[in-house]
């Protein structure tokens, strides 16, 4: 009898599934997924490496297996290519009571939808296979119960896809009037009311290379509190006549507008590596993305080092390849000679009780789930004691996050010491002239650990951040500098000597391919003035198999292959991957 591969382990990272396999003999030249139903009809290549011994490990992100898609609803097998042979993978019987806990729910979609991958066997007594089973199941959503607030819902649900059926109109008639040459850029956000980070640095560096007088440039910035029926069709017609569209921030409207089969759709992510999950890394837990989700519209996206490219794309649901290490434009300015002095004598004319005083910078980030119920708990702090803690010779800033509007209780008897800067419009700016930085969860720690500096990361509430919001990353160990999780560890860090910057040093050599100031060119260069070559995505690859057979010599040609469907012209997805998606709701004015 033939000898047939054998998963002999399963593991979960988030998203991330892996199998290690075990087929002693020649090298195996490719492992697919294939159906149940029709084994061999279509086979769905899985990224595997060997890892010795005869064993290999397949690892495939079940959100983003096929054209930006989950893994398709179906039964599947394992199946391992030598040459021209195929085998099916099996599991050891003695163990199949293991598969249940090896098997995930991923609840999103407000706990209406959910996405399931399970393992079992065949039905075939005389060798059963393993068996990967991936289905998708919705529940309705619950009308009202009084008949006026169900004649209310139905309205509104009306209207709303009246505006999205008008607003994808607009976006269709300015589409026909996008001009041939690619000259048209809209700069966008929906998060903030100005050019701001990556989007200004992209822009002025444009400017600075006399690129506005060869593009024609738009601007759309809208947030919450300025969104109206108005702008939002002006938004549509940007984003229609636009030939590249820059954004550096969650886009909603991209679900209903946008087509990166025409336009360039390029993401410019306002942050760099943090310790939050965001987007799929997050995938099945509260605040989960749908697996229709506008992250999946990018044309590109941008990182800052080969290394966080995978974890982009999983954050995304994107293919690696359209992710590109060109660096953070930001970091351009943050970077530039003399920068920091200048800085230096505006902030101390504007805050005399800080100058030549060791300057602290207390910027965590916020709570809540956005800008809508965002907050930092003070009532941690005690600012008495921390106005102790600075002595005569230090000063601690305090920065909030964007997302909150109130400015931090310092009591006035302790604001000569203890600042609110909020109003300084830049952090990167206060990053320059402090010398410590105190922090949480926030990414600033990316552009300050350039800055060779220490670094607190004053966690109060590291397990309960990490069960709600979730962390991608071991906290403890990859947190560059000394870690508190109490006030009273703080007060200590704070009155020591001396704090290491070893940590911060190997966070950078991760996290950086370049540190340099050409962020902005490489942005320029690579994405909007050229295209990317392109890597095969793994669907692609399989058209490169030559003829295949069974291992009992049934004969497959390639044309008995079947690739994954053709996307839908501008869009991967569909309406009727919509239906009763709350989260997915884009409303266009307040």
């Amino acid at each position: 009898m033939a000898e047939v591969p054998t998963i002999v382990d399963i593991t979960w990272e988030r998203v991330i599934l892996t199998f290690v396999v075990e087929f002693p003999g020649p090298d195996v030249d490719s492992f697919h997924l294939t159906s149940h139903a029709k084994p061999g009809e279509r086979l769905l290549p899985i990224a595997h490496e060997s890892i010795g011994n005869g064993r290999y490990r397949l690892r495939l992100n079940v959100t983003q297996f096929n054209r930006r898609g989950q893994v398709a609803d179906g039964a599947y097998f394992v199946a391992a290519q030598r040459g021209s042979e195929l085998s099916l993978a099996s599991y050891p019987l003695d163990r199949t009571h293991e598969l249940l806990d090896r098997s995930r729910a991923f609840i999103y979609n407000s706990n209406h939808s959910a996405y399931t991958v399970t393992f079992g066997a065949s039905d075939d007594e005389g060798a059963p296979c393993f068996l990967m089973r991936a289905y998708s199941f919705d529940r309705t959503w619950e009308k009202p119960a009084s008949r006026i607030e169900r004649t209310k819902q139905d309205l509104r649900d009306r209207w709303t896809k009246t505006k999205r059926m008008a607003l994808r109109g607009i976006y269709a008639v300015a589409s026909r009037r996008r001009p041939a040459d690619g000259k048209n850029i809209l700069f966008a956000s929906e998060l903030r009311t100005r050019l701001q980070g990556n989007l200004e640095a992209v822009h002025d560096r444009m400017v600075v290379r006399g690129l506005d007088e060869e593009f024609s440039f738009a601007y759309s910035f809208r947030t919450g509190d300025t969104a109206s029926r108005l702008n939002a069709f002006r938004l549509a017609w940007q984003m229609g006549i636009a030939n590249t569209i820059l954004i550096d921030d969650y886009f909603d409207v991209l679900k209903d507008l946008g087509d990166r089969e025409s336009q360039k759709i390029i993401q410019l992510w306002h942050a760099g590596i943090g310790f939050k999950s965001v987007g799929y890394s997050r995938f099945g837990q509260y605040g989960s993305p749908n697996l229709r989700h506008p992250h999946r519209t990018y044309s590109f996206a941008i990182a800052g080092s080969q290394q966080l490219r995978d974890v982009y794309s999983e954050a995304f649901g994107i293919e690696r390849e359209f992710v590109i290490a060109t660096g953070l434009p930001r970091i351009d300015g943050f970077l530039r000679e003399g920068r920091a002095e200048e800085y230096l004598a505006d902030f101390e004319r504007d805050f005399p009780d800080a100058k030549s005083k060791r300057k602290i910078l207390f910027a965590p980030t916020f709570r809540g789930w956005d800008d809508s119920d965002a907050y930092y708990d003070y009532g941690v702090l005690d600012f008495a004691a921390l106005y102790e803690a600075c002595g005569e010779d230090s000063v601690i800033l305090f920065r909030q996050h964007h997302f909150i509007s109130d400015p931090a209780p310092i009591p006035a008897e302790f604001r000569d010491r203890l600042v609110d800067v909020a109003s300084c419009l830049d952090t990167n700016d206060l990053m320059l002239i402090s010398d410590v930085l105190i922090t949480d969860y926030s990414s600033v720690i990316y552009e300050y650990s350039l800055l060779e500096r220490p670094m607190i990361f004053f966690a109060y509430d590291i397990d309960t951040y990490s069960a709600t919001r979730g962390i991608h990353r071991d906290y403890r160990e990859t947190a560059p500098g000394s870690i508190a999780t109490t006030f009273e560890q703080l007060l200590s860090l704070l009155r020591e000597p001396s704090l290491g910057v070893d940590k911060s040093k190997e966070f950078v050599k991760e996290n950086f391919d370049y540190v340099d100031t050409n962020n902005s060119d490489r942005v320029i260069d690579w994405l909007i003035l050229s295209t990317p070559s392109e890597e095969p995505t793994a669907v692609e690859q399989v058209r490169d198999l030559e003829s295949i057979r069974w291992i009992d010599d049934t004969k497959l040609s390639l044309g008995d292959i079947v690739t994954a469907p053709e996307s839908h012209e501008g869009h991967v997805f569909t309406d009727e991957n919509d239906k009763h998606d709350e989260e997915s709701q884009w409303q266009t004015s307040q």
